[in-house]
């Protein structure tokens, strides 16, 4: 029950979160601006067991970066609920290890995480919803669950020092962060590259609690596609969404009034000018 609470107390968050952006309800209503994805990657795992010596060992210009990367997807359901934000269900499973050459140990873990996030439109919230624009740079926050499955061994023997095949999943809460990039070539499909940092609340993630450590993390770089359920609205995840006529009774008949009082002014002027001609 305790894991449950941050999740429950996050719906709450996204349900008083999406009611505040009733300004855009009407053309981000329920069956609007949902797009569904798919991607795939490598993971690399940040923690205790590992070789890392420095903060550049996490940058592509080191070799430690490119090593004891593990394949994983994700699956991606998203909803637009305004120009800059929306809301993402993902889905990511596959596996990850580490290894550390002082304690002649590595691990190897099956690893699976489902979380709830926020995006934010970073290119709409700083230049503005454009209609033609035709990519996007992005970024989601959010808190979920993870189930992990690790087996720690002695590298030179190869026998297994922590774990046995068939164990329980470690279920923890975890909170994802991440910035991706996304191009639109047609109102149909997008491409989309993300970088995310996924934040595992334990120490026991490689089998190696060290004391006064509380997280680890699992990090993950990934390519993907994502398909817009409904192509003639698919504008609305990146796009000036107010391109049409208005439904609302209230503002149809403003927009009545509106443009009668300006007909009638342009005809007074058009008169005011024929009678000083006449004169």
């Amino acid at each position: 029950m305790n894991r449950s609470k941050p999740i429950i107390s996050l719906f709450v968050f996204l349900a008083l979160f999406v009611y505040s952006q009733n300004t855009y309800a009407q053309v981000y209503n329920f069956t609007k601006g949902w797009s569904v994805g798919l991607a795939g990657g490598a993971t690399k795992f940040h923690g205790d067991l590992t070789d890392r010596s420095s903060f550049l060992d996490e940058t592509p210009f080191s070799a430690y970066f490119y090593k004891e990367r593990k394949f994983a997807g994700t699956f991606i359901l998203e909803k637009a609920i305004s120009p800059y934000f929306g809301i993402r269900g993902m889905i990511l499973y596959g596996s990850i290890e580490g290894s550390q050459k002082a304690s002649d140990e590595n691990f190897e873990a099956d690893y699976f995480d489902y979380t709830l996030n926020i995006t934010l439109d970073f290119t709409n919230i700083i230049l503005g919803p454009d209609g033609l624009r035709d990519y996007r740079i992005f970024g989601f926050v959010g808190m979920g669950l993870s189930h992990s499955n690790t087996i720690k061994y002695n590298t030179t023997t190869g026998k297994i020092v922590s774990g046995r095949i068939g164990q329980n999943n470690m279920v923890e809460t975890i909170g994802p962060i991440g910035i991706g990039f996304s191009l639109f070539p047609n109102r149909e499909v997008s491409y989309s590259f993300e970088s995310s940092l996924h934040i595992v609340h334990t120490n026991k993630l490689d089998r190696t609690p060290i004391v006064g450590t509380t997280f680890e993390s699992v990090g993950f770089i990934s390519l993907g596609v994502v398909f817009n359920l409904f192509p003639s609205d698919a504008h609305v995840r990146h796009r000036n969404s107010f391109e049409g006529r208005s439904n609302d009774p209230s503002i149809r008949a403003f927009n009545k009034r509106r443009r009668v009082v300006m007909r009638t002014q342009r005809n007074r002027k058009a008169f005011k000018k024929l009678r000083r001609r006449g004169r």
